[in-house]
C-alpha cells in the first residue's frame, strides 16, 4: 500500500497539474497523449498529408492501417477521409522526442448530405473521445487570398460548433507554401509582394471583418512537400514545425464538452428553400382553383346572357390618389415651370437672330444711304468736286490729285462750302492750297 506521505505529495501534484489548466479532470493520457493538435480545412488543402508528416510518416501516406480513409493522402477532388480519425506519434518521428496526438478531419465542401454526417462525426469524436484540444489548425492553401462563400460556410460552422472560445487555440496554416528560391521569386513579384507577413495580415483582416476575433492569429508554413536535399528549405520546414509545437505547449486545454451538432450554412439555405418551394406549390394550386372558377362564371354568363356594368373608380384625392398614382411635388412643378421660361427665352432669341437676318434690311447700309442724301442736299458742290477728282482710281494726274485731296481733307474745293457756311463775303485764298478760308478778323468778330 503506499504511504500517507505518497498519497500527499500525488494529491499536491495533481492539484498543481489542474491549477495550471493543463489537465482536465477526465484525463485521458494514456490513448491521447498531449499536446492534441485537430486539423481541420476545405477538401484538398493537404490536411492528411500535414498529419502524417508531423507524426513522422511519407507525406503520401496511403493510410493502410486505417479504416475509413483516415491519413489517406490522394491527387483527387473528392474527399477520401470519410471520418474523423486521431493517432498518437512522436514529433516529426524523433522517438527520442514526446509523444502527441494529431487528429484528421474529413474536408468539408462536398454532398449537403455526407457533409452533415461529418459534421456529426467530428462532433461526438471529439466530444466523446478526445474530450480536449490545445490547437486547432484551420489549414488554407496559398492561393486563398480571399474568403469564398465556402470558406465563409466552413468557419462559420466552426464557430457554431466550438464557440467563439475556440479562436484561442486557433493557428492559420498555409499549405503548398513552397520555400524553394524560385517560388520566393515569384512571390516577391507580385504586387503586393506575397510574403509571410501580408499573407497573415490579409486572413486577419478578413477574419475581423467576417467575425469577432479578440485577437489576431498567428500562422505557420509547413511545406510538407519541401525539397529533403536543400539546407535552405529543410531549415524552413523545421524553423515552422517548431513552431508549432511551441505553440501547441503554451496553449490552454480547449474543453470539447460543450460543442454541439450544427447545421451548416448550406442545410440552413436549403431548408428555407424547401419551405419556399412549399409555399410556392400552394399559391400555385390557389391560382389554378380561382382560373377555374373564373373560367366556370365566364360559362354561367355566357349561357344565361347576363351583362354587368363596368366598374367604376371612385375618385381619390390627395395622398391617397398620390399612393396609387404618379404625382408631382410643389418643386418638380416649379422646376419645370423654370425650365419651360429658360426654354422660351432662347427659342425667342434664336427666333428673333434668324427673322432679322432674313427679313429685315441691313442697318448699317440704310444708315450709310441716309447720310449720303442728307450731304447730296446741303451740300452739292462738295460731292460735285468729289466726283470730279475720284471718278476711278487709276494712275495719272487724277491720282495724284486724290492724295493731295486726301492729305488736306478730302475736298477738292472747299469754296462752295465756306460760302454756304459763313455769311461774310470776307474770302481769304491760299495760293499754296487754292483753297478759300475766311479773314481772322470776321470770324472773331462773328464770334
Amino acid at each position: 500500500m503506499m504511504s500517507k506521505i505518497q498519497i500527499l505529495l500525488l494529491s499536491i501534484f495533481l492539484r498543481v497539474q489542474l491549477s495550471k489548466g493543463s489537465l482536465p479532470s477526465y484525463n485521458n493520457e494514456d490513448r491521447y497523449p498531449s499536446p492534441r493538435i485537430v486539423i481541420l480545412g476545405a477538401t484538398g488543402v493537404g490536411k492528411s498529408s500535414l498529419a502524417n508528416v508531423l507524426v513522422g510518416r511519407d507525406k503520401n501516406y496511403n493510410g493502410r492501417s486505417f479504416n475509413n480513409g483516415c491519413f489517406k493522402v490522394s491527387t483527387g477532388l473528392d474527399s477520401i477521409t470519410k471520418r474523423t480519425c486521431a493517432d498518437q506519434g512522436y514529433w516529426l518521428g524523433n522517438t527520442t522526442g514526446q509523444l502527441f496526438t494529431v487528429i484528421d478531419t474529413p474536408g468539408f465542401g462536398d454532398q449537403l448530405v455526407e457533409e452533415e454526417k461529418t459534421i456529426e462525426n467530428l462532433v461526438t469524436t471529439l466530444r466523446d473521445q478526445i474530450k480536449y484540444v490545445h490547437v486547432f489548425i484551420i489549414a488554407f492553401k496559398q492561393t486563398d487570398n480571399r474568403m469564398t462563400n465556402s470558406l465563409r460556410s466552413m468557419i462559420s460552422l466552426f464557430e457554431k460548433m466550438f464557440g467563439k472560445q475556440f479562436w484561442n487555440n486557433a493557428i492559420l496554416e498555409a499549405t503548398h507554401w513552397n520555400h524553394g528560391e524560385e517560388a520566393e521569386r515569384i512571390r516577391m513579384q507580385a504586387r503586393p509582394a506575397i510574403t509571410k507577413q501580408f499573407w497573415t495580415s490579409e486572413f486577419n483582416r478578413i477574419l475581423r471583418k467576417e467575425y469577432e476575433l479578440g485577437r489576431d492569429l498567428d500562422s505557420i508554413f509547413v511545406d510538407t512537400y519541401y525539397h529533403g536535399a536543400s539546407t535552405n528549405e529543410r531549415r524552413i520546414f523545421q524553423e515552422e514545425a517548431q513552431k508549432l509545437w511551441n505553440y501547441a505547449n503554451t496553449r490552454e486545454a480547449f474543453e470539447c464538452k460543450d460543442i454541439e451538432i450544427a447545421l451548416t450554412e448550406l442545410r440552413e439555405l436549403q431548408n428555407h428553400i424547401d419551405s419556399l418551394l412549399v409555399e410556392d406549390r400552394a399559391k400555385k394550386g390557389q391560382i389554378q382553383e380561382l382560373l377555374e372558377t373564373k373560367n366556370r362564371l365566364e360559362t354561367v354568363i355566357r349561357q344565361n346572357s347576363l351583362t354587368t356594368a363596368r366598374p367604376t373608380h371612385e375618385r381619390q384625392e390627395g395622398s391617397s390618389y398620390c399612393a396609387v398614382n404618379k404625382c408631382y411635388t410643389p418643386t418638380e412643378f416649379a422646376l419645370f415651370g423654370v425650365g419651360a421660361i429658360i426654354m422660351g427665352c432662347m427659342v425667342g432669341v434664336v427666333g428673333i437672330s434668324w427673322f432679322k437676318n432674313h427679313f429685315l434690311p441691313d442697318e448699317k447700309q440704310e444708315l450709310r444711304s441716309v447720310d449720303h442724301d442728307t450731304m447730296e442736299r446741303h451740300h452739292p458742290k462738295i460731292l460735285a468736286g468729289n466726283n470730279h477728282c475720284y471718278p476711278d482710281l487709276g494712275a495719272g494726274p487724277r491720282n495724284r490729285q486724290k492724295e493731295i485731296d486726301d492729305r488736306d481733307g478730302g475736298f477738292g474745293d472747299r469754296t462752295g462750302l465756306l460760302e454756304d457756311t459763313v455769311t461774310s463775303p470776307r474770302v481769304l485764298t491760299s495760293p499754296a492750297l487754292g483753297h478759300a478760308r475766311p479773314a481772322a478778323g470776321h470770324l472773331m468778330g462773328s464770334a
